[in-house]
């Protein structure tokens, strides 16, 4: 949602779902990861061109908060599935799940992009940058052979490119 300030200063509350996914080869048994976000974020947006303009070119940054999940998993076989209602038969792969995390966090973002505008519609293009702070995970400690392990934080930062449709 966008609110004009002025022509060239606007206020936009988002809020963005992301998927990533990482599987490898199931005949091998290897290790997948899933990771999503939910982000909410309040930005402002500094526009370039005048507001008649056919090009819209535009910068956006802002503070928000990100939860984000992830879920690393093993494939463990496959196994039939029959289920009357929703008409679904057949073999899946059945998969364990080793390790997932997950949590709200607070992060920051900033961007910019170009939009071309036609019949009140405007198809966008752009990128941002995203920097979530997350908690420290893990403990003090050794692993076997003596080698030490220390606490890591859990900060993460994505760059993903976007595009779509304004009305």
């Amino acid at each position: 949602v966008d609110v004009d300030i002025t022509d060239k200063l606007a206020v936009q509350f988002e809020y963005a779902y992301r998927f990533f996914s990482l599987d490898e080869d199931y005949q091998l048994g290897l290790l997948s990861a899933d990771h999503s976000t939910h982000q909410l974020d309040f930005n402002l947006m500094a526009n370039f061109t005048p507001p008649d303009a056919g090009l819209h070119v535009y910068a956006v940054a802002g503070p928000g908060m990100y939860h984000r999940n992830v879920a690393i998993t093993r494939y463990e076989g496959a196994g039939y599935i029959c289920d009357p209602y929703l008409y679904i038969c057949g073999t899946y792969p059945v998969q364990t799940i080793l390790a997932e995390r997950g949590g709200w966090d607070f992060g920051v973002n900033f961007g910019g992009g170009v939009g071309f505008r036609f019949e009140g519609v405007e198809f966008y293009i752009e990128t941002r940058y995203h920097y979530v702070w997350g908690p420290e995970i893990g403990n003090e400690g050794s692993l076997p052979g003596g080698i030490p392990v220390t606490p890591q934080k859990a900060n993460s930062s994505y760059w993903p490119l976007t595009f779509g449709f304004r009305f």
